[in-house]
């Protein structure tokens, strides 16, 4: 029994101890701060004393935030209180949570002193190594806003002899809030936010693990978040169902949508931010997203430089010590979180040298030098890190920068080395019989046990396997995930993708909602005239720019500009605009035909089954494109099964054939008519289909020509970046944020 009376408790050395523990500065509704309080420290606390001693002392009313989680769209109430209170609440926690710690479980870990999450896992590991590879982890559902206050005063009353004490408590937890100007009643639950009430939270489930122990059930419980171990599957689905009895004697439930059950070694699981793979353990994927987000956020442009230097730093050490007592330093996390910090500092170069805000290479370096990243660095590691971050910087900024009259000769260079970044940036794979891995941070490509290419992970950013008989290893896919590389297949015999792998760190549902929502309304017939539009007048600017040598297109392009103006007026459907678009189709190829009448056999436009070289090479180079436009789309977080021009299939990525329209002549087409226009052999096999080195060749020009530089918005950008960007600009108008337009290209 606590036996301490309001007098013992209430000393003024108790609460001046209360008042150096408070560490929220947030002001409650009575507005007053700890810096005015403090101005009469000893004289405001005596009152304090007082009050309570005397029963006339009553809390104010909360000030009602929410904080946004971790999960999208979900919030969690807080309560403000006023300094006074936080003082009288912190004096109670720390006189009543020196006796309660003695009752509690040493299976409870949080808001206790010398605990914590760290503990907890490693108790969770201790019972994995005993065997006990049977989980059953789940949370409690809105527990701090459940707990039964007849109940908790009940508790309080067994426990506690002065019962002004309890009284006290309870003025607490009945205690209303302010939203804005909105009184809000509190009928059930503890508020979060006040110092009082971690403590209440475990003399309240304290009952909760004294029930496990009673029925020597083996558990970690952290707050309201817990696991259960067992031995055996059957043993674990018993102590489920005990649990799940006695939680509804405290009027709690638990939250079934985040409960399961796994076998650790089998299935693994998350605890506390940590991955358990058995007990190998890593730091799970959402908290290193999450951090990944929180270093962003601290480098982005709120603070200058050296503040944010100091920020970031206090946040990495923090992270620094979570991580090391969790993953070696050797583990691909460190890896991970170092790229990501890698890119999202070279931003900020970027930012401060476009804005002038620092203009040289020295003040960065001085500045980036003071980080403490996250791995051990030698000196040298850390300067030549330091050097990268500059670089990138700089080369984005350089990138960016618009001249007036730019040198031909460098324009020129630039062009010579896109192309060739454009091509070593993607391994391309035509003959069978190859073997594809990963050695020493490299892709690796084997014919008979003999390494015949290789290609550093941080060079390549795109796989394309255009054959059958090519084999690869687990972690092909895995590198390829983690480093967001698309992996795409091609079928040779019919030059069309049929796969793509990506990590799934890309899929959105929200998307798909959002998608759906816009079919059958004015806004699907928007974005498909969009898609229409710009392919059209693609193809119209194509036939212009071939028209400038040849003078003889002028008829089909007059008829394509008129029925360009067709299309984006009289069709009510998409089926109706697709069947006008390929009336202005047929003139299109038509024009084409002319191009090469003497160079090659052409008589028009075929897709599927194609035999003749010129469709064969269309479907090859469309194929090579959709990959990227895929990429890109996985990467805007688009949902790729709902289409807005094209008809819905269960089986096909349709939105990628609504956005690949706008890009298939200023891409593929003029790619493959300058090859036949400059005499660059396209030929077929016995089997009616391209042989290897057309492939090759194929594929060479077509990632020169996405690698390539176009002018665009009155700037000079990659095609591919366009390509991102356009994805990116959809998602933005599916979201309603943005208007979708076009692209249309400068040839």
């Amino acid at each position: 029994m606590f036996e301490k009376s309001l007098e013992d408790i209430f000393t003024l050395q108790n609460l001046k101890s209360a008042f150096a523990d408070i560490s929220s500065k947030a002001v409650g509704l009575d507005e007053m701060s700890v810096k005015v309080f403090k101005e009469d420290l000893k004289e405001n606390l005596l009152d304090l004393s007082e009050f309570v001693i005397n029963g006339i002392y009553t809390p104010e009313p909360l000030k009602h935030i929410k904080i946004k989680k971790s999960v999208a769209d979900e919030f969690r109430p807080i309560g403000v209180g006023a300094l006074k209170d936080k003082i009288v609440q912190k004096t109670l926690s720390l006189e009543l949570g020196s006796y309660f710690e003695k009752h509690f479980s040493d299976k409870s870990y949080a808001y206790r002193p010398h605990r914590g999450s760290l503990r907890a896992i490693s108790r969770v590991k201790d019972f994995l190594q005993r065997g006990q590879i049977w989980v059953y982890h789940s949370d409690i559902t809105n527990f701090f806003e459940e707990i039964s206050h007849d109940k908790l005063l009940s508790l309080l009353l067994q426990q506690i002899s002065d019962e002004r004490i309890v009284a006290l408590i309870a003025l607490y937890i009945k205690n209303g809030s302010f939203q804005r100007y909105k009184y809000l009643e509190h009928f059930e639950g503890i508020h979060q936010g006040d110092p009082l009430s971690p403590l209440l939270s475990n003399i309240y489930l304290n009952q909760f693990d004294w029930f496990m122990e009673n029925n020597e059930i083996s558990f970690v419980r952290f707050g309201d978040d817990f696991v259960v171990l067992a031995h055996s599957q059957k043993e674990l689905e018993s102590e489920v169902k005990k649990i799940k009895k006695f939680i509804i004697s405290l009027s709690l439930s638990l939250n079934e949508k985040k409960s399961y059950k796994a076998h650790a070694i089998k299935n693994g699981f998350d605890f506390l931010g940590v991955r358990f793979d058995g007990w190998k353990l890593s730091i799970s994927k959402d908290r290193v997203e999450n951090a990944i987000l929180k270093m962003n956020n601290i480098i982005k442009i709120v603070h200058p430089f050296p503040n944010m230097t100091e920020k970031l730093n206090q946040y990495i050490l923090g992270l620094e010590r979570y991580y090391q007592k969790v993953i070696p330093q050797n583990h691909p996390q460190y890896k991970l979180l170092e790229d990501a910090l890698l890119l999202s500092l070279s931003k900020r170069v970027t930012h401060d040298r476009k804005r002038a805000l620092i203009t040289t290479k020295i003040k960065f370096r001085k500045y980036l030098s003071d980080i403490e990243f996250l791995h051990k660095m030698s000196a040298t590691e850390k300067k030549d890190f330091v050097t990268r971050i500059i670089t990138r910087g700089y080369e984005a900024y350089l990138a960016g920068k618009k001249y007036k009259k730019p040198s031909r000769k460098i324009s020129q260079k630039r062009k010579q080395y896109a192309k060739k970044f454009a091509t070593s940036s993607t391994l391309y794979i035509s003959e069978p019989g190859v073997f594809l891995g990963v050695s020493y941070h490299k892709f690796v490509l084997k014919k008979s046990g003999r390494v015949i290419f290789s290609i550093p992970k941080t060079q390549c950013e795109r796989i394309i396997i255009a054959t059958l008989g090519v084999s690869f290893s687990a972690n092909v896919i895995k590198l390829c995930a983690l480093q967001g590389i698309a992996l795409d297949f091609i079928d040779k015999k019919v030059s069309t993708p049929y796969a793509s792998i990506f990590g799934n760190k890309n899929s959105y549902a929200r998307m798909s909602i959002k998608q759906s929502a816009i079919l059958e309304t004015p806004v699907q017939m928007k974005l498909a005239k969009t898609f229409i539009k710009g392919k059209v007048k693609n193809q119209i600017n194509y036939l212009k720019y071939l028209n400038k040598y040849h003078k003889i297109l002028d008829n089909h392009i007059l008829k394509m500009e008129k029925r360009l103006a067709t299309l984006l007026t009289i069709p009510k459907t998409p089926n109706e605009l697709m069947g006008h678009e390929g009336q202005s189709a047929i003139i299109y190829w038509d024009a084409l035909r002319l191009m090469v009448d003497d160079k090659i056999d052409f008589t028009g436009r075929i897709t599927q089954g194609a035999k003749d070289p010129v469709n064969s090479a269309l479907n090859y180079g469309y194929a090579i494109l959709y990959g990227r436009v895929h990429y890109h789309a996985i990467r805007a977080g688009l949902s790729l099964h709902i289409s807005f021009l094209h008809a819905l299939d269960d089986n096909k990525p349709t939105l990628i054939y609504d956005m690949i329209e706008e890009f298939r002549a200023f891409v593929v087409d003029r790619t493959i008519f300058s090859m036949i226009n400059q005499n660059e052999p396209i030929k077929l096999d016995k089997d009616g289909r391209l042989t290897i080195k057309s492939r090759q060749k194929i594929a060479k020009n077509i990632l020169e020509r996405i690698g390539g530089y176009t002018k665009h918005k009155k700037s000079t950008k990659k095609i591919d970046t366009i390509i991102s960007e356009q994805a990116y600009l959809l998602s933005r108008s599916i979201k309603g944020l943005s208007v979708y337009r076009p692209f249309i290209g400068r040839y």
